[in-house]
């Protein structure tokens, strides 16, 4: 997913799925917006959507949780020991 952004505008465009788009919307901003001039700070973003609710953002989540149940099964076993 790609979206343009003018700086100089301080706007963004929605996210559209492939690059070529992504320039059709700089072409037609450039064209409104600056009368066909390039205005300064003006790029094409990579943009990845947000987890979705409740999603862990990284896959390491589930190495700490699987780290923090095996920390709290060793410290019940060696209560139950003692």
């Amino acid at each position: 997913m790609y979206r343009y952004r003018c700086n100089q505008c301080r706007t963004t465009s929605p996210a559209v799925r492939t690059r070529p788009e992504a320039e059709a919307e700089r072409y037609r901003h450039r064209r409104r917006a600056h009368a066909g001039h390039i205005p300064d700070g003006e790029e094409i973003q990579a943009h990845i959507p947000p987890p979705r609710p409740g999603q862990p953002t990284r896959p390491i989540h589930y190495v700490a949780y699987a780290a923090l149940a095996v920390v709290l099964a060793l410290v019940v076993g060696f209560r139950l020991l003692a």
